[in-house]
């Protein structure tokens, strides 16, 4: 799978489920290295909340991380508080809003 792919399914869960802007409230920013990866925003701040292919200068929270990492994490296969600590993970911003993307995966 690749990151766009992944993108888009997170895409889909944030159109079928409007309440996710009022649950979550942040903008976030993925900086996703590899052949494969971009620059992506999902705002689940501001509705109707949606994901975009570009940098988002408002992100309330900036991760970076491998494509790997990215895809493995967003289908269970990187456990994310394992990758964070090993520091194959960097988060910047309000660091705790990072928690909240669980409701993505």
């Amino acid at each position: 799978m690749l990151p766009v792919e992944v993108f888009a399914q997170i895409q889909g869960k944030v159109e079928a489920n409007p309440s996710l802007v009022e649950e979550v409230g942040a903008i976030f920013q993925f900086d996703v290295a590899g052949d494969d990866g971009g620059t992506w925003s999902v705002d689940l701040k501001n509705a109707p909340g949606g994901v975009a292919q570009a940098p988002n200068e408002d992100a309330d929270c900036v991760i970076s991380v491998s494509q790997d990492d990215f895809v493995g994490i967003m289908t269970g296969a990187v456990d994310p508080q394992m990758a964070f600590m090993m520091g194959r993970i960097k988060v910047a911003g309000n660091f705790m809003l990072a928690t909240k993307l669980r409701v993505l995966m």
